[in-house]
């Protein structure tokens, strides 16, 4: 029987690499001539030279080795740079230890078979002979000669990641899991197999896209790109693996690098700002204050509302912001006193009907509003008469404003976006899922705006309700 070590002897070389050095490639400079790599490899027998060909450790550059403690490691790089190569190797490496069954997730079931199993960078291909796993697709497993197993899952059915616990799991292209990648929300109701010391490990591998549930994921401040505790995040650019990859590619991948395209598909990296943002310009002025206090000393406060049209998992939430405005000492050229926009809470939330419009209303009572401005584009009359229902039952009244809109989102941003650039809307406290959404709004249907579009309500309703500016 071929007998293994249980930890690679060039795993000792990884802290002398640079991170596109492989101890392969260290070896071979250090080497210098054939005579040299003669006295190294030249008097291997045929088992080693074996191991050695299977010794995955001795393949892989330092970028593509996980450190051995973390919670979350995302390998977050460029096209071919050998991410799926990986994920193989540290399943592999994971199946070795022997302690805790895993997962495998993909896309869909075809990439999981496709890419991560079957792949010429597979599990399949990376495996040597004395540990090849047997892949099982009807029951969905991959299981190794010691008896450990992975279980395979599909992201676009995030509803299935349930059953057996697992101590570690690969995710494979995040960026690409449909639903809003809502199977990132099941992974910890998976991965309960593990101590304070050995927590359960979640590896993702996949090309970097500025999504908010991968930021959520890696950042505790996405703007200063501070990562979470026990988070590790690898970068790197697909021409460290130019050797193994087709010159024409190559000579593509150089051609776009420095395009937004190709800093992000070739070099790995994960911008976060995004082209045509709205309200790239804005001077938002902030404000360190008891909200409630401050609220009082305002000419208005209202209560705007954006219902989302599903409360399912991965949908929007309900955007609801309580915004107030004041006069400013500043007069327009119209000698009209120019007004502030003061933005007091944001109480948005995933829920039904009856609950969102029983936040809005707590919300309503809790600053002294004066009007709960509510968008009835998708749910019409049943929007006014939802709140209206639930504020009866409250026992309260409460002045419902409905407004539908006419214009594109785009368009209802402008005349905000003007305002916010002469610093006239003013955030007390700090909002860092709404000033996360204004970051990177550009008026595209079909993104999450929730919190911008209820936004956008309440300053149309304070500040432009009696103007030209069309909603």
């Amino acid at each position: 029987m071929h007998c293994e070590p249980r930890r690679s002897r060039f795993s000792v070389l990884v802290d002398q690499l640079s991170p596109d050095e492989s101890p392969a490639s260290f070896l071979v400079k250090q080497a210098r001539t054939r005579q040299g790599l003669a006295r190294l490899f030249g008097r291997l027998t045929h088992p080693e030279v074996e191991t050695l060909v299977h010794d995955l450790d001795f393949w892989a550059r330092r970028e593509q080795m996980p450190p051995v403690a973390f919670a979350t490691c995302f390998i977050m790089a460029g096209r071919g740079f050998g991410k799926t190569w990986s994920g193989a190797r540290w399943v592999i490496q994971k199946a070795r230890e022997a302690k805790t069954i895993g997962a495998l997730i993909g896309p869909t079931a075809a990439d999981v078979r496709d890419t991560m199993i079957r792949g010429s960078s597979g599990i399949l291909a990376l495996s040597p002979p004395w540990f090849m796993p047997v892949y099982e697709p009807s029951k969905r497993r991959v299981t190794w000669p010691n008896g450990v197993y992975a279980i395979c899952y599909s992201a676009d059915k995030p509803d299935r990641l349930r059953g057996p616990n697992c101590g570690w799991a690969w995710g494979d292209e995040p960026a690409s899991w449909k639903h809003e990648m809502a199977a990132l929300d099941q992974l910890p109701m998976v991965l309960r197999i593990g101590t304070a010391a050995n927590p359960p490990q979640l590896l993702l591998t996949g090309t970097p896209r500025p999504l908010r549930k991968l930021e959520e994921l890696l950042f505790s401040d996405a703007e200063a790109k501070t990562l979470r505790p026990g988070v590790v995040l690898r970068t790197g650019s697909s021409l460290a693996n130019r050797a193994n990859l087709a010159p024409s590619a190559v000579a593509t991948m150089r051609a776009l690098m420095n395009t937004r395209w190709g800093q992000q598909e070739v070099l790995g990296k994960l911008l976060m700002d995004v082209p045509g943002a709205i309200f790239g310009s804005a001077r938002w002025g902030r404000v360190d204050a008891d909200v409630h206090e401050y609220a009082r000393a305002l000419d208005r406060r209202i209560v705007s509302v954006d219902p989302a049209p599903t409360s399912e998992t991965g949908s929007d939430e309900t955007g609801i912001i309580v915004q107030g405005v004041r006069s400013s000492p500043l007069l327009g050229t119209d000698g009209v006193p120019l007004k502030r926009v003061s933005v007091l809470k944001d109480a948005s939330l995933r829920g039904s009907p009856r609950e969102w419009a029983a936040a809005a209303i707590r919300e309503y009572l809790a600053f002294g509003c004066d009007s709960l401005v509510a968008e009835v584009n998708s749910g019409g009359e049943m929007v006014e008469t939802t709140i209206q229902t639930v504020a009866s039952e409250m026992g309260v009244h409460v002045n419902v404003k409905p407004v539908r809109a006419r214009e594109a989102k785009s368009k209802r941003a402008e005349p905000v976006s003007a305002l916010a650039e002469t610093g006239r809307i003013e955030l007390v406290g700090t909002f860092p899922k709404l000033e996360l959404q204004l970051s990177k709004f550009s008026g595209v249907n079909g993104r999450r705006d929730d919190r911008v579009d209820a936004l956008l309500w309440g300053v149309h309703e304070l500040v432009f309700a009696d103007s030209f500016f069309c909603l």
